[in-house]
């Protein structure tokens, strides 16, 4: 993968804390009728019309175009902090090839809205990640380099800890059970408004594969 210079000035620099604080912090709502609740796919396709502030219809259309939920929600995330169309992120992605991190770099999202603050250094797969980040984040002429892998589980964390309201640990650990955010986001849909409330199945999850943005039967993502 070719190696990205970024040169964020200082002024970017503040405009993206200010982009990456949590206006979305629980934001979570009961949609009723309005979706299955036995259909992950549906509750996830509203979840996210409701988080990232998109119609039902584009979600829809875009959420069939990609095979893996987590690349839905990098998409309109990438969409929302470039101010660019899905249509061109859509074309760099599938018809020229390039990764997550290429596209974003070419669009200009600032470093720092991938990163949730955390008190200490997590674990797997969040750690190479963020080591990179706090390592050069002062530092404007760094060259930094995240994986399809590593902006898959920042964008599910920020989703899940926005969008539920839960700390950001609670959210890695969800994320490190192995499941996309389809069943992410899914599953505490039910688990809120499908029943009494009471312990997360998400949070009780095997965490057999952690780490890694995978697909859910073990296999490494691209």
């Amino acid at each position: 993968m070719k190696t990205l210079r970024l040169a964020l000035p200082f002024a970017v620099g503040v405009l993206a804390v200010v982009l990456s604080a949590p206006a979305n912090a629980g934001v979570d709502i009961d949609f009723g009728a309005a979706v299955q609740l036995d259909d992950r796919t549906d509750v996830y396709f509203s979840i996210s019309s409701h988080y990232f502030d998109r119609d039902r219809d584009t979600v829809t259309t875009w959420g069939a175009r990609y095979r893996d939920p987590d690349d839905l929600a990098v998409s309109l995330f990438i969409s929302r902090h470039s101010g660019r169309s899905l249509d061109d992120i859509y074309a760099l992605r599938q018809r020229r090839g390039l990764t997550w991190w290429e596209i974003s770099v070419r669009y200009g999202v600032p470093v720092e809205v991938w990163f949730v603050e955390v008190k200490r250094d997590p674990g797997p797969p969040y750690g190479k990640a963020y080591g990179h980040w706090k390592k050069h984040k002062h530092d404007r002429n760094a060259t930094i380099v995240l994986t399809d892998a590593d902006l898959r589980n920042l964008v599910a964390v920020r989703m899940v800890h926005e969008y539920y309201g839960v700390s950001v640990g609670v959210a890695m650990e969800w994320r490190s059970g192995g499941s996309d955010l389809r069943d992410l986001m899914g599953n505490e849909y039910h688990n809120r408004h499908g029943k009494p409330k009471g312990g997360s199945k998400v949070a009780t999850s095997s965490k057999s594969n952690p780490g890694k943005g995978n697909n859910g039967r073990g296999n490494k993502k691209k």
